[in-house]
């Protein structure tokens, strides 16, 4: 039986941190040190690119604490439309607690997402009933938390390679306003990039788990 794409992604990132452990180096003391990280693979997001960094202070080797923010073009007045989705402004925020055995370590993350856009041709199921627009606004908010593995690495003598996996939940709110309805009211197909179609098509809350993986990179601010 084909293992689920999610699982085949955890194992290789999984697989791809082991390897390090051969040839890196010992972390150096890094009491009272910070950090300052960021996150390139947002710039690939389907929905938007995201401008994601944030800071990592070290309470002890053992104990941190790490603070991030993410905006897109959107929030600044630059054009970021794609797809269905017009006028599109993001930010974000996550904050995690981690706590160190040499250079790996386990993580509890927090996080919060807000999007505030334009959405056309498409239609939404208030009372189990389609309603098919031409353009409608949306707000949508994320709130999360998340069990995280991961390690950091020196790869220069003050830049580290943070890489992770974790598993969590989040609860998603959206509002839907429908501002233009569309002259028809048939169901026609709709085609998009995979990650929008339902979650923008209903009002209210749901829960989903969270899975997530990726690197972050980190800058020493002050090294010996």
């Amino acid at each position: 039986m084909e293992k689920p794409y999610w699982l085949r992604i955890a194992l290789i990132l999984v697989i791809g941190i082991l390897p390090l452990k051969t040839f890196s180096q010992q972390l150096p003391e890094l009491d009272k040190k910070l950090l300052i990280k960021t996150s390139p693979l947002a710039l690939f997001e389907p929905e938007t690119i995201v401008i994601q960094g944030g800071i990592e202070y070290f309470f002890s080797p053992k104990f941190s604490i790490q603070s991030e923010i993410g905006v897109n073009g959107g929030i600044f007045g630059v054009n970021s439309s794609r797809g269905k989705n017009e006028e599109f402004k993001l930010w974000r925020t996550k904050n995690e607690f981690k706590f160190y055995s040499k250079k790996n370590y386990w993580g509890l993350e927090l996080f919060f997402v807000n999007k505030d856009f334009i959405r056309t041709e498409d239609f939404f199921i208030p009372n189990k009933s389609e309603i098919f627009y031409d353009k409608a606004q949306v707000d949508f908010q994320v709130i999360g938390t998340g069990i995280k593995f991961g390690r950091q690495e020196f790869v220069s003598k003050n830049i580290l390679l943070d890489t992770y996996v974790g598993l969590g939940l989040r609860s998603r709110f959206r509002q839907v306003d429908v501002q233009e309805l569309s002259a028809n009211q048939g169901r026609d197909e709709f085609f998009e990039y995979f990650l929008s179609s339902d979650r923008y098509r209903f009002n209210g809350w749901d829960y989903i788990p969270h899975f997530t993986a990726g690197i972050k990179i980190g800058l020493l601010t002050k090294y010996r």
